[in-house]
Order: structure tokens, then C-alpha cells, then sequence
């Protein structure tokens, strides 16, 4: 297969699309995201038995979707299947908060339709969740198709370049369920604006009541975070310019020195501009007492807070841009957060030091505080 490196913009590619389209269908090709609810342009309402419906309030959080196509397909329609592996949203309203999770023994799935050369793509989805309220918990499955529109040729092209989805499947989705609480039947509508991303935000206090059930419902090895393929901390070789690694803030899931953490890596990444899954599973990461990480050429050490970390391993290359405090994550580790450190800084490793020509949606970091 030939590779995207010759292109120097997407102008350059729209040019000569035909070829460009052809030229980058190369296998599976794995989306793993945050689909986010946008509280400020979404609404919410509950009606308890036929009555009037009462506003829901703060509504926030998402899902967590799995896509994959085969992009041997193009220049022709991509399909595949799409899967929900973890819901996290959580809203106020007359019942007090009500959680929204996963059912971890009834998976949502469906499929999903992209033709990136029209712009146009549908997903469709059977969703199995929970709800609780009151302390009441019922099951709650619904039909629904979401438009994904956005995704064209000119969007891969970008996400490609970058090495982020995030952004691709912006949308609206409309959801009504009825589920029954103290024994009243009570319907749900909601009129979602969501984005996709690589990160779930924060949850705030109206969640809290919530943290059981998703974790019990949602992602077995943990709460998933995007790692973009291109990321790095180290310094690379001259002439590469990797994106910025992930920087979790530890206060973030309820952690601090002391803390005992599970990291895994989900998902693989390509080493080359391929637009497909790849092999490479190399993830490492260094606690930091700051969220700085100074620019590609700035420094050998780019992580100014890094801070050492006993009883994992030591993560070492043979470089004069390798660092003493970082240590390796995949397939998954324990480690205890050390005295001083704020933040989790997480990135792949690409051996030949340059992750400028690396490529995969689909890869990432479990996080569970044990």
C-alpha cells in the first residue's frame, strides 16, 4: 500500500481525490470514542404517568462507541458494526438524580453506513441501558439512528493528518424510554447535541451518586481514555513533530499520592500513515507534577515535572531522548501514584522515534483507582 506521506495538505489530496481514496483503503479501521452530550445545547424532559413533562436538568456525560470499517472498501460506502462498551450520563430532575448506564449483560449494538465521497453516513443502534432513580433501577432498551453526516473525505483526510477523530460524528439524536420507578411508569425524551472525543469530561456533584453503577456496568478493565497515535512526551528524531501526549489530571477519577492504579492499553495503532488498525500496543507513561510538557526541540526532557515511580517497569530506549521516570503501561500494569504528582502523562512509543507517520483511531488507556 502506498502511504498519505507524499500529500503536504488536504488541498493537495482533494486535487487528485480519486487516487487519494483508492490509494487509502489498507484494512480494519477502528473509531473508539466519547460521543458527549453538549449540556448547553441539549434538553431533557420526564413525565410520570401521562402527565405533564418536568425539565431535566444538568444534563451531561456520554457513551463510549466503538466503530469498524474496512477501508479496502473505498472509494466505495464504508460499513461495519458499532458497538456502545460504556454510558455514563447522569441528569437532575423531580426524581433527584438519575443514572444512565450500560447494561453489562445486554451489549448495545448496530451498525453503521459512511460514503466519505458523498459526505453523507448513518449509524444505527439498539440500546440496552439502566436507569436508576430513587434508588429504584430499571432496564430500558430503544431504537435509534444517528446521523453522520459529517464525515467526508475532507474530515478523514484532517483526522488522518492530526491523528484524532475527535469531531467526526458532531450530531443531534433524539431518545424516549419509558421506565418504571415506585412502580409509576415514567418517559424519558431527550434532545441531545453530541461531539465525539477522545476524553469523557468530568462529571460533577450530580454524578456522584452514580460512580457504582457505571463502573459496574461499564468498560471491565476501567474508564477509557483516547491516545492519539501521533502523541508524544519524548523528544523525537529531527524532523518529526508528534502531537501532545494525553495528560490526565488525577483529581479527575478521585485520585492522589497513595493511590493505586490499573492502566491497560485497549486497541493497537499503526506504525506508518496507513489508515488502519496496525499491530503496535508500545504505551508508556510518567507521572508529572505539573500538566507542562514543553515542545518538540525544547528540550530532551520534556516533562520538566516528571517524577519517578517505584515498582513498575522502568520504560528505556536506547536514545539520548529517553527519560529515567517513565515507565511502561502495555499490556497493563500497577503502579502507586508517588508523592507529588498531580498528573498522568500517557502517550504510544514508536520505535524508530518518529510517531509523525503513525495512524490509528482506536487506541488508548483503561483507568481503574483500586
Amino acid at each position: 500500500m502506498l502511504k498519505f506521506l507524499g500529500f503536504r495538505s488536504v488541498a493537495a489530496v482533494l486535487a487528485g481525490s480519486a487516487f487519494a481514496v483508492v490509494m487509502s483503503g489498507c484494512g480494519v479501521l477502528s473509531i473508539e470514542s466519547w460521543v458527549v452530550i453538549d449540556s448547553a445545547k441539549s434538553t431533557g424532559s420526564v413525565a410520570i404517568a401521562g402527565g405533564t413533562p418536568q425539565d431535566l436538568t444538568d444534563l451531561q456525560g456520554g457513551f463510549l462507541g466503538l466503530i469498524q470499517v474496512n477501508t479496502n472498501a473505498l472509494p466505495g460506502p464504508l460499513s461495519g458494526p458499532i458497538k456502545v462498551e460504556d454510558v455514563r450520563i447522569a441528569t437532575g430532575g423531580p426524581f433527584g438524580t438519575v443514572c444512565i448506564s450500560a447494561d453489562a449483560g445486554n451489549p448495545s449494538t448496530g451498525n453503521v453506513s459512511l460514503n466519505v465521497l458523498a459526505g453523507t453516513g448513518s449509524a444505527t443502534l439498539n440500546l440496552n441501558l439502566i436507569a436508576t432513580a430513587l434508588g429504584q433501577v430499571d432496564k430500558i432498551s430503544q431504537s435509534t439512528s444517528l446521523n453522520l453526516s459529517g464525515v467526508s473525505l475532507t474530515t478523514l483526510l484532517s483526522a488522518s493528518t492530526s491523528g484524532s477523530a475527535a469531531g467526526l460524528f458532531d450530531t443531534t439524536a433524539n431518545f424516549s424510554s419509558t421506565a418504571t420507578i415506585l412502580g409509576l411508569p415514567v418517559t424519558f425524551d431527550l434532545a441531545l447535541t453530541v461531539t465525539n472525543q477522545e476524553t469523557l469530561p468530568p462529571l460533577d456533584a450530580t454524578a456522584a451518586s452514580c460512580a457504582s453503577q457505571f463502573a459496574a456496568n461499564g468498560l471491565p478493565a476501567g474508564l477509557f481514555y483516547g491516545v492519539n497515535s501521533k502523541s508524544s512526551y519524548l523528544a523525537p528524531f529531527f524532523g518529526d513533530n508528534p502531537q501532545p501526549p494525553l495528560v490526565i489530571a488525577l483529581s479527575d477519577f478521585g485520585a492522589g499520592p497513595g493511590s493505586k492504579l490499573q492502566l491497560t492499553t485497549i486497541g493497537t495503532f499503526a506504525d506508518s500513515t496507513l489508515l488502519k488498525d496496525g499491530t503496535n500496543t508500545q504505551m508508556s507513561g510518567v507521572f508529572s507534577s505539573s500538566n507542562v510538557v514543553l515542545a518538540p526541540g525544547k528540550a530532551l526532557n520534556r516533562v520538566p515535572g516528571a517524577i519517578a515511580v517505584s515498582g513498575a517497569k522502568p520504560f528505556f530506549t536506547p536514545f539520548p531522548t529517553d527519560i529515567p521516570q517513565d515507565f511502561q503501561i502495555n499490556p497493563s500494569v500497577t503502579v502507586t501514584v508517588p508523592a507529588g504528582a498531580a498528573y498522568l502523562i500517557v502517550a504510544p512509543f514508536s520505535p524508530d522515534l518518529s510517531w509523525g507517520d503513525n495512524s490509528g483511531f482506536g487506541f488508548g488507556v483503561a483507568v481503574t483507582v483500586q
